[in-house]
């Protein structure tokens, strides 16, 4: 009875034992549970069409660009131009009282009323010469011109250009005609501009080289030096007189104009600030790490800290392969020539400019929410919800951040769960419980 006994309440007491052990575990777990379910989030897999960027900043400027300053002091005598004026190379914007200058400034307006009519009596005068001088002065400036014009086609990216399309539709009387459709649009010299551009640089050549040769045969006669020398002296006085005005250099939009009739200005007072805003440009500096990834021709994006709600466009036009050092890094000049903008839109010349620059097009790829990361001494994974409730860890590498996403590589496809642990609630995965 007694070894019966003592059987039957050790029996209890292993069964009291296995209570409260199984009351126990339940506890944890439902507070285990519990705590996690007050920490834990879940969050999607989504795809995303990604570019890869550098961004940058610099400074909007436009090219060419003139600070215009006096060359002689004096009183102000005309004012010809306002702000936002458009201007062509050679136009008088600003004149001085010529009797307010100094006394060889004033005298060469008369210098070079002489010295005109001289050179003119000569050139006029009937002479083989004469008349050779002014056709290889010509031909001069002819075959420049063709020149630059091949030089601008070569290099500008930017020509304004046209293409017409022809299209046959049927009219109201219910025959058929023809309707043309014209379009304009900027970018490089066609091949077919090239090559009438380089045909008529080539006729020029040889039209200069013949005013030459002709020009050579007579010069030896006794007027030749006579011109010569009437043309230079025509050259200095002009050059003399000119410092009493401001002279468009270009073509251009007059962007200030400082001075009214009646001011006093000194030598190297500024008196127009001018520019082409057709041809605008940002120059930045891009880090090292960074340079080899752009290429001539990617596109950018351009904000400016001065005019909200602006994105102005445009394309790497310049690289600079040396670098300099900049507060300790090494940084590369980047050239971003900017399309031209429609519409009457203010751009500050000067103001910050935040360049985007795409190195590489959208792409469809996955990202995951940041914190859904999690890093260890393997590296990155995340917690993958599977069918039943349980959750695995995939292995995932991390690229670029868009918003409160980071692009991600690993084995996810779009619309799996994931878990979302806070640092402070995260429970290592119970074996027992299929990788959770």
């Amino acid at each position: 009875m007694n070894f019966l006994k003592d059987k039957k309440i050790r029996n209890w007491g292993i069964a009291a034992v296995v209570v409260i052990v199984a009351v126990l575990v339940g506890f944890n777990l439902t507070s285990t549970k519990t705590a996690n379910a007050a920490v834990e989030t879940e969050a999607t897999v989504v795809a995303l069409d990604v570019a890869e960027t550098i961004e940058a900043s610099g400074s909007l400027e436009a090219q060419p660009f003139a600070s215009l300053t006096w060359k002689t002091g004096g009183i102000v005598e005309e004012v010809n131009v306002k702000p936002g004026d458009f201007v062509k190379a050679g136009d008088i914007l600003l004149t001085l009282q010529p009797a307010s200058t100094s006394a060889s400034i004033a005298s060469a307006q008369a210098d070079l009323i002489t010295a005109q009519k001289n050179l003119e009596d000569l050139l006029t005068s009937g002479t083989d010469l004469a008349q050779a001088s002014i056709d290889l002065k010509d031909a001069e400036e002819e075959f420049k011109s063709k020149d630059e014009y091949m030089t601008y086609l070569q290099n500008d990216k930017n020509i304004p250009l046209s293409d017409t399309q022809v299209y046959v539709q049927k009219n109201q009387r219910g025959g058929y005609e023809y309707v043309y459709k014209t379009r304009d649009y900027r970018g490089p010299a066609t091949e077919a501009m090239l090559t009438e551009a380089a045909d008529n640089l080539a006729l020029a050549k040889g039209q200069l080289e013949d005013a030459q040769r002709a020009y050579d045969r007579l010069k030896a006669g006794a007027d030749s030096q006579d011109v010569i020398a009437a043309r230079a002296k025509v050259d200095a006085a002009q050059a003399t007189v000119n410092t009493l005005s401001i002279i468009a250099p270009f073509d251009g939009e007059v962007l200030s104009a400082d001075g009214q009739a009646g001011d006093v200005v000194n030598t190297g007072d500024l008196s127009v600030n001018m520019a082409d805003m057709s041809h605008l440009y940002v120059e930045t500096q891009v880090d090292e790490s960074d340079i080899a990834n752009i290429k001539l021709g990617n596109q950018a994006q351009v904000t400016l800290d001065a005019v909200s709600g602006v994105t102005l466009t445009g394309q790497v036009a310049a690289i600079n392969p040396v670098g300099e050092v900049v507060s300790g890094l090494v940084k590369y000049t980047v050239r971003v020539d900017l399309d031209q903008v429609d519409g009457d839109i203010f751009l500050p010349l000067g103001t910050t400019a935040n360049v985007v620059i795409t190195v590489k097009e959208a792409a469809a790829t996955i990202a995951v929410p940041i914190a859904a990361i999690k890093n260890d001494t393997q590296g990155e994974y995340v917690w993958v919800f599977q069918a039943d409730g349980s959750s695995v860890r995939v292995d995932v590498i991390s690229s670029s951040i868009v918003g409160d996403l980071v692009v991600v590589t690993g084995d996810l496809k779009e619309g799996d769960r994931l878990r979302l642990v806070a640092d402070g609630g995260f429970q290592a995965p119970n074996p027992m419980q299929g990788g959770e």
